[in-house]
């Protein structure tokens, strides 16, 4: 069985180092059991530093390209495109896998081939690596992603790569991509399973694109949830305007 896992790269000095030891980790004990990881990272022409950085871990990567691209959805369609694995993922340069979480996923899988879309709990984290919350899992349905909470549970999920290549490529929106990925793959029926265990942490900081970028994220949603058949009287239309309404009139300084 293998494992793709994508790495989008920019600018991420200060964290892009942990991420890249804790993927060559999971790899090279996946190895002692007979399981493949291959990490893909194609990096946007980052800084000095990060460049360095990934050319030390070069010989540990299975692909490495470093070239201007149109925003992280690019990147991560670039490493579809490129992925060998049965599975694959996208990991953010700020984020870290669950290294026993992964394994608990594998054996998921091995028993439960006909899985299309696995996903768990995520651990969010500060800059040092410091755990701020846990949040659980919940069972997720186009209805409720579309008509009421629009929060999917990416990273640490695994796709599989047959039925992907059926669902296509990201869209090109420069924050909820994942969102409007997973609505495409539940309405092409994709066979889903709740982990109840971390699969994966989350940073979450003020300079993140999460943290710092709400206003965006919203409208995204707005936009995406209505394609896929959000009404005016739904209440994920009332919260995110109102929501919206907060972001605009009280920025965070």
């Amino acid at each position: 069985m293998k494992f793709s896992v994508i790495v989008p790269s920019f600018n991420q000095e200060s964290f892009i180092q942990q991420t890249l030891e804790n993927l060559v980790e999971i790899k090279h004990r996946a190895l002692s059991k007979n399981i493949i990881v291959e990490i893909l990272i194609f990096d946007s022409e980052s800084n000095a530093r990060v460049q360095a950085i990934i050319k030390k871990y070069e010989n540990q990567l299975d692909y490495v390209e470093i070239k201007k691209d149109l925003g992280q959805y690019d990147a991560i369609n670039k490493g579809i495109l490129k992925a060998g694995g049965d599975y694959w993922t996208w990991l953010n340069t700020d984020d870290l896998l669950e290294v026993e979480g992964f394994f608990k996923v594998v054996e998921i899988l091995k028993a439960n081939p006909g899985i299309d879309y696995i996903y768990g709990g995520v651990t969010y984290i500060d800059e040092k690596q410091k755990a701020i919350k846990y949040i659980g899992t919940w069972d997720i349905s186009l209805d409720l992603l579309i008509k009421k909470e629009p929060a999917v549970f990416q990273p640490g999920s695994w796709f599989k790569m047959g039925f992907t290549r059926r669902v296509g490529l990201l869209s090109a929106f420069s924050c909820c991509f994942d969102y409007e990925y997973i609505l495409r793959l539940l309405k092409n029926n994709a066979i889903i399973y709740k982990c109840d265990f971390p699969v994966s942490q989350f940073r979450f900081y003020s300079l993140s694109k999460t943290g710092s970028n709400t206003v965006q994220f919203i409208r995204e949603q707005l936009i995406i949830s209505e394609q896929y058949g959000r009404k005016w009287y739904d209440y994920l239309t009332w919260f995110s305007k109102l929501r919206l309404m907060k972001h605009l009139l009280f920025p965070r300084t």
